[in-house]
């Protein structure tokens, strides 16, 4: 059971307030349940701290998710030390679940729990959020990209006034750019700092194609074990709707997905 706290503490996790108005956009909502029990299995396997809200009130304890169960779409959160606050959780119609995932801050609201046991000891039980939203800001998570068939990034271009497009291979990316390397031995394009690509293209598989203006932030020139010289380069995304971001959430949570598969 964890150990008591009053409301004049801080707590251990991300900052936990009421979801804004901004944070409560749709293209940051995940509704695929597979997604949902995977972030939550990681939250319970890392022993992550939530913030749990009573509504509006300002109450609030600390707890941590103890056991998730699919098949009857429950799981099990740690019983809070302060009585009061675990009768009024009991009572309160809307409970907020806030906390973090991989540097990413995570939020859902789940109805009423009801009391339990869980290793002996008192428990709450209540259901699978339906969806949760998961916001990332600054500090973004990068992932990098599989080896085997990597991302690419297709860069409009126009040589002797014909339009071309010149493809990039990601090597890394996140919601905030990505890192890639032009393997061109001879490019076509200019990467010093501050330069603009707009209208560029990236397909993110099963997930769809995301349309983005890309600013070179860093390069510099690598060479291969053969000889030849490319450019590394650090990209930022400028711009960037929040569908987009959403969408390149989604491919993260699925290619995180995939290597916690591969590596059982």
């Amino acid at each position: 059971m964890q150990k008591s706290i009053s409301r004049t503490e801080t707590p251990q996790v991300s900052e936990s307030t009421p979801v804004s108005a901004e944070d409560k956009n749709e293209e940051f909502r995940i509704h695929s349940e597979k997604d949902i029990i995977y972030i939550l299995r990681d939250i319970m396997q890392t022993k992550t701290l939530l913030s749990v809200y009573l509504g509006t009130s300002g109450n609030f304890f600390l707890t941590t998710i103890l056991s998730i169960d699919p098949s009857h779409k429950t799981m099990i959160i740690d019983y809070g030390a302060n009585d009061k606050l675990n009768q009024l959780a009991l009572e309160t119609k809307e409970l907020i679940y806030v906390t973090s995932h991989n540097k990413v801050k995570i939020e859902f609201v789940c109805n009423p729990p009801k009391k339990t046991e869980f290793e002996n000891k008192p428990a709450f039980s209540v259901a699978i959020p339906s969806s949760l939203l998961r916001i990332q800001r600054r500090d973004n998570f990068r992932i990098t990209t599989p080896i085997a068939k990597p991302l690419k990034c297709v860069i409009p271009t126009s040589m002797n006034n014909i339009a071309a497009q010149t493809e990039i291979t990601v090597l890394d990316i996140s919601c905030g750019g990505i890192g890639a390397v032009d393997r061109q031995v001879e490019t076509s394009l200019d990467f010093t700092p501050g330069t603009v690509f707009d209208n560029c293209q990236i397909t993110l598989p099963d997930i769809g194609i995301i349309n983005t203006s890309i600013t070179i932030r860093n390069s510099c020139k690598i060479k291969s074990h053969s000889g030849d010289t490319y450019h590394r380069i650090g990209c930022q995304f400028t711009g960037l709707p929040a569908k987009t971001e959403a969408m390149i959430q989604r491919y993260i949570v699925k290619q995180e997905q995939l290597r916690k598969q591969n590596a059982a």
